[in-house]
């Protein structure tokens, strides 16, 4: 791969990561991957603190040269470190995003938050079992024995636990990007959430109940991005990555080394600027 194919981009966060990526001139399908990757745990919006930083390596996406995909990446944000690197196992064709330490990163932002029988009402218009009207459902509803333990789908903070009519008892959970996500008809709450209180993803919330306005054992469990319903399936998977083997190992951990010492070396005291001037010509090469 050429100079030409490849580079990088680095830099001190400021305002946000969101507003700095796009000032450094960053493509926008590598910032939609960074978002992709790191949601819902990273807030491309939140302020910046100081001593953020930023470093990304990039390449030409194998399948359509026009496009750039992210090759590694570490983000320095609020005290967390966030970081990933694209690989694609020997004899394979298709990769896929791991952290330096071998973990595949999930596919897909939020997990199924229960063990559930069967899916008894998906999301999108439906003529409420109870109601009878012809109305908009805002979630999925999984059929569950009553009891049956609901967890976090991913780690965020608790926003809200108690009754809401309709919901019956439910637990509300705030995440990065906009994101909440909703656990309703709860028979029992754990007893440790509060309010403001930080909650892990597989954190038990509650248990599988009926209360409220509901015709059996369920969870009805809600995805919503700024308070706008998105369909959970759309945004929920049970696994990740494949899992490496012990020969992909040996070659992913030779490849990750030689990347995490390249995003070590860029600078990240260079003004945005510069770094957007460079790339508008010939990219940066990566060091």
């Amino acid at each position: 791969m050429s100079d030409l194919d490849s580079g990088f981009y680095a830099g001190k966060i400021e305002a946000t990561l969101r507003d700095t990526l796009a000032r450094a001139s960053v493509p926008a399908e590598i910032q939609e991957q960074i978002a992709h990757i790191f949601a819902p745990r990273l807030n491309l919006a939140a302020p910046a603190h100081k001593g953020d930083t930023y470093r990304v390596l990039y390449e030409s996406d194998d399948t359509n040269a026009q496009r750039k995909r992210l090759r590694a990446v570490e983000l320095r944000s609020g005290g967390e470190v966030y970081q990933a690197v694209w690989f694609v196992a020997p004899g394979r064709t298709d990769g896929d995003y791991y952290s330096f330490d071998g973990r595949g990163l999930a596919a897909k932002p939020f997990s199924i938050p229960l063990n559930y029988v069967r899916l008894s009402s998906p999301f999108g218009y439906r003529t409420h079992p109870v109601k009878g009207k012809h109305q908009m459902h805002t979630g999925v509803d999984f059929a569950a024995p009553k009891g049956t333990r609901v967890v976090a789908a991913a780690a965020g903070t608790v926003r809200f636990t108690g009754f809401r009519p309709g919901y019956g008892n439910i637990v509300v959970l705030s995440h990065p990007r906009g994101f909440t996500t909703h656990y309703a008809h709860l028979s029992a709450f754990s007893r440790d959430l509060r309010v403001g209180k930080p909650v892990a993803e597989g954190q038990p919330l509650g248990a599988v109940g009926s209360t409220g306005t509901a015709t059996g054992n369920h969870l009805h469990f809600e995805v919503r991005e700024y308070d706008r319903p998105i369909d959970p399936l759309t945004l929920t998977g049970r696994t990740g990555a494949s899992p490496l083997t012990t020969t992909e190992r040996i070659a992913f951990d030779s490849m990750a080394g030689a990347l995490r010492e390249q995003l070590a070396a860029l600078p990240v005291d260079a003004p945005a600027n510069r770094m957007a001037s460079n790339t508008a010509g010939t990219p940066n090469s990566p060091a």
